[in-house]
C-alpha cells in the first residue's frame, strides 16, 4: 500500500548535502547498498529482530516459512495496485523474501526492518521500516505496510502499523515517522488519518505523512509491550 523512498525532508542545495550522504544517495540510484562506512553514527541501542505481539497479531522477522503466503500476497492485485512491486513468479518471489529476511536491524540510517504481520499463525501482511536519521534531535524513520485483501476490514492493519509506530517512539526515540502514500489508496489514507499523520507535502500522487510522539493515537488493541531479541 505504501512505497518506500528517500527521506522528503532534504536541502535541494547540493552544496549543502554532505559529501557522504551524496554518495550514498549515488550508490543507491546505481542499485548499491550504502556500506556502513558511510551511514554515519549508530544507536545506542539497535533495534534488534524485534517481537511486537498484540490482542490479535504477532509482528515479527520474516521466515523462509512464509514463503507460500508471500507469493500469494504479491499475486493479489489488491496488494499491487499501489505498489511499484514488479510481477515476480515463485522463484522471484522467494528470492524476494529470503532478502528481507536478512533485514532485521535498525542502527544506522538507511537501514531497514523487514516484519512479517502474523495472524494464527498465517503470514497476512508486512511492515517495513527505514532509519532515515540517527541524530537524538532529528531522529527519524519511514514506515510503510501491506495486507492480504482477504484479511482487510478487520482492522489489522491498523493494529499492527500502531504497535510499530509506538515501538519507534519508545524503542529508538525517534521525534517523527513518515509514510509516503498513494493518495489514491483510500484505505492507507484513512488508516494514516486514525493514527494521527497529518500532510506534510505532495509529489503527484504520492502524499508524505509524519506523525509525532504528541500527535499519534495510542493503540488500543496492543496488550503486550514486550519485546524480545
Amino acid at each position: 500500500m505504501i512505497t518506500l523512498t528517500k527521506h522528503p525532508i532534504v536541502d535541494s542545495r547540493r552544496s549543502s548535502i554532505p559529501l557522504t550522504r551524496r554518495l550514498r544517495r549515488r550508490l543507491s540510484s546505481l542499485g548499491f547498498s550504502t556500506p556502513r562506512l558511510l551511514r554515519g553514527s549508530r544507536l545506542d541501542e539497535p533495534l534488534d529482530s524485534p517481537i511486537v505481539r498484540t490482542e490479535r497479531l504477532v509482528i515479527r522477522p520474516h521466515r523462509l516459512s512464509d514463503a507460500d503466503a508471500w507469493h500469494q500476497m504479491q499475486s493479489d492485485e489488491g496488494v499491487t495496485r499501489f505498489l511499484s512491486w514488479p510481477l515476480r513468479n515463485r522463484a522471484e518471489s522467494l528470492q524476494h523474501l529470503k532478502d528481507r529476511t536478512q533485514h532485521t536491524v535498525l542502527a544506522q540510517a538507511d537501514d531497514l526492518l523487514a516484519l512479517a504481520i502474523e495472524r494464527d499463525g498465517t503470514l497476512v501482511g508486512d511492515l517495513s521500516v527505514h532509519l532515515r536519521t540517527v541524530h537524538p534531535d532529528f531522529r527519524s524513520a519511514e514506515i510503510g505496510w501491506i495486507l492480504g485483501s482477504a484479511h482487510g476490514g478487520a482492522g489489522l492493519a491498523t493494529e499492527a502499523v500502531c504497535a510499530v509506530i509506538d515501538m519507534l517512539f519508545d524503542r529508538i526515540d525517534a521525534r517523527w515517522v513518515f509514510a509516503v502514500v498513494d493518495e489514491r489508496n483510500a484505505k492507507s489514507m484513512a488508516l494514516a488519518t486514525r493514527l494521527g499523520f497529518t500532510v506534510v507535502n505532495r509529489d503527484g500522487p504520492l502524499v508524505t505523512m509524519m506523525v509525532t510522539p504528541d500527535t499519534s493515537v495510542a493503540c488500543t488493541h496492543r496488550v503486550d509491550r514486550r519485546l524480545s531479541a
